[in-house]
């Protein structure tokens, strides 16, 4: 059994446990990247360059490797991709070769952030408020349902490029101007938390779960974290899944406010960044793949309620390779 990860990028840990555990079933892993010099890459078993995500022959080259590697499952760790990658699910299945990811719909739903947070409030589930009309914006500043500082942001986006601080209506107007496909949000006080889930491809259940209270953050990823247990985090976790379905990994970011309320941040159906974490303290979402990929299903989270233990800390760094 095989399986391909798209975009692997910087994800070296990652890529090593995916060996790891495809290994221990004489499985190998196949990595890809449009950049030779992605670090990831020299971490699998097999690698291939690849042309760029919006190439015309991305996807007939990711079948070509499929077939060549004889290939069981394919992930992507980048959003940009998961939306390609989904509109192929079905003719990808019809060779027996598994798209790990939500379908379209919870996908595109993610990745637009304004049609996140209208989501969540359509479905009674606690969001950040996310405006598209500027006089909206200014009538509301003025009527003091949103005061200064103000978050901007592109309307799609990944890893916080594009994220400013904005403390006056001046530098607002400005970004505003420049790029009109953003996003106004208030600036929420508080602590940032993720959950990491992984949903079963068969059952729909949601099988691993780890969360975490994220001490600092560099470049848009959890640089040290703090593994919990929070019942109401979980709780309004499992609200989420049921409303939105989605399906394999998935990565959800909160804010914890001030008066203790979690507040749902941005949904990222894949892969988070500190995934590696979860796997260290025993959320194995690869070998939970690996079973759905034979066919079998795994037991619900309910079943064992984990066996992490809350209060250890995570600190990541950096290492390097000489090509």
């Amino acid at each position: 059994m095989n399986i391909l990860i798209c975009s692997v990028g910087r994800r070296v840990q990652l890529i090593e446990y995916f060996k790891k555990e495809f290994n221990k079933i004489e499985g190998k892993v196949i990595a890809v990247d449009c950049d030779p010099t992605a670090p990831a890459l020299y971490h699998a078993d097999y690698f291939e360059i690849v042309p760029r995500i919006d190439h015309p022959e991305y996807i007939s080259v990711l079948k070509s490797i499929c077939l060549k590697y004889e290939i069981n499952g394919v992930l992507s760790l980048i959003d940009p991709e998961l939306t390609l990658l989904a509109s192929i699910k079905e003719e990808f299945e019809k060779d027996n070769i598994r798209i790990i990811i939500s379908d379209k719909e919870v996908i595109d739903l993610c990745y637009d952030k304004y049609k996140t947070s209208k989501y969540l409030q359509k479905n009674n589930l606690p969001f950040v408020p996310s405006y598209r009309d500027f006089e909206l914006v200014k009538q509301d500043l003025n009527n003091g349902v949103l005061t200064f500082p103000l978050i901007i942001k592109p309307r799609k986006g990944s890893g916080s490029k594009g994220v400013f601080i904005v403390e006056n209506l001046h530098d607002l107007q400005l970004f505003w101007s420049e790029d009109n496909d953003l996003i106004i949000q208030p600036f929420i006080e508080g602590d940032e938390y993720c959950v990491e889930c992984y949903i079963d491809l068969l059952t729909n259940d949601t099988v691993n779960l780890f969360s975490k209270r994220k001490i600092n953050m560099r470049a848009g990823e959890t640089d040290k974290s703090i593994a919990i247990k929070d019942p109401v985090l979980n709780d309004l976790t499992y609200r989420l899944i049921y409303t939105l379905k989605p399906s394999g990994p998935i990565d959800i970011d909160y804010f914890k406010t001030v008066d203790g309320k979690y507040i749902i941040s941005e949904i990222n159906p894949r892969f988070g960044g500190g995934y590696p974490y979860a796997y260290a303290m025993g959320e194995n979402f690869i070998k939970s793949i690996i079973s759905n990929l034979k066919g079998i299903s795994n037991l619900p989270y309910e079943s064992y309620l984990g066996e992490y233990v809350e209060g250890k800390t995570m600190v990541r760094y950096d290492h390097f390779i000489v090509l």
